[in-house]
């Protein structure tokens, strides 16, 4: 087991009073979503420094921590309160009563959360977590996105706040492989799965799907692995 693994396992198992008896605050920055972050490999939030009184919307998937559970290279599972922060694109999970984030997400295989499942994928940007919408031979998944809007004044409308706003989603088909095409349009979905245009596009006519919305895409790459 690399070391990445054999320290994540003792975060989970180990109390953060052991782990972190000496910490050190990190210097505070307005962009950042957390007031203070503890500068350490597996780094450490305090849940108490929390502080959105002062910025409208929120930057999480679920705002409360939901029964979820880490396996780690389909070897180890360990089951967690999780919750997922779109905007830093965390997944934090909280341990005796201290609420940490993954640092080390390239050793996880999958991470249930609530009725959802998410992978972690190195191509996709600097790293990302996508959630697994439909699995095969090609899978379909979906990235979340949320944006910081800085508070601003404008005329008539007075002092707006500072605030977390859903961004458009964007989907990608993964090869088996696990590399990322991303879906632009209808042609964008017919390159990736270019072995199968022909019986696609005949699918597409059928089913009188016109866009890529998410239900029309699970449709098309259901059809596809049953081919």
């Amino acid at each position: 087991m690399k070391t990445g693994q054999i320290y994540f396992i003792a975060v989970m198992m180990i109390s953060s009073v052991m782990l972190f008896g000496q910490t050190r605050p990190s210097i505070i920055t307005f962009q950042n979503p957390y007031p203070s972050v503890l500068p350490f490999d597996k780094r450490y939030i305090n849940e108490n420094l929390h502080d959105y009184d002062n910025i409208d919307g929120s930057p999480y998937l679920n705002t409360e921590f939901v029964d979820g559970t880490f396996y780690i290279k389909d070897t180890v599972a360990i089951k967690l309160p999780i919750r997922y922060n779109i905007y830093v694109d965390h997944m934090e999970y909280k341990s005796d009563g201290a609420v940490y984030y993954v640092d080390s997400p390239q050793i996880l295989s999958r991470i249930v959360l609530g009725e959802s499942v998410f992978i972690y994928l190195p191509l996709i940007g600097k790293g990302s977590y996508v959630e697994l919408l439909e699995s095969g031979k090609f899978k379909l998944v979906q990235k979340r996105r949320v944006d910081f809007k800085h508070s601003e004044s404008k005329p008539m409308e007075g002092l707006i706040r500072s605030r977390y706003e859903s961004n458009t989603d964007v989907f990608y088909l993964l090869n088996n492989q696990n590399q990322p095409f991303r879906i632009e349009n209808m042609n964008s979905v017919l390159k990736a799965l270019q072995d199968q245009k022909t019986q696609i596009e005949t699918f597409i006519k059928q089913e009188k799907i016109r866009n890529t919305k998410k239900e029309n895409l699970v449709k098309i790459v259901k059809y596809y692995n049953s081919l």
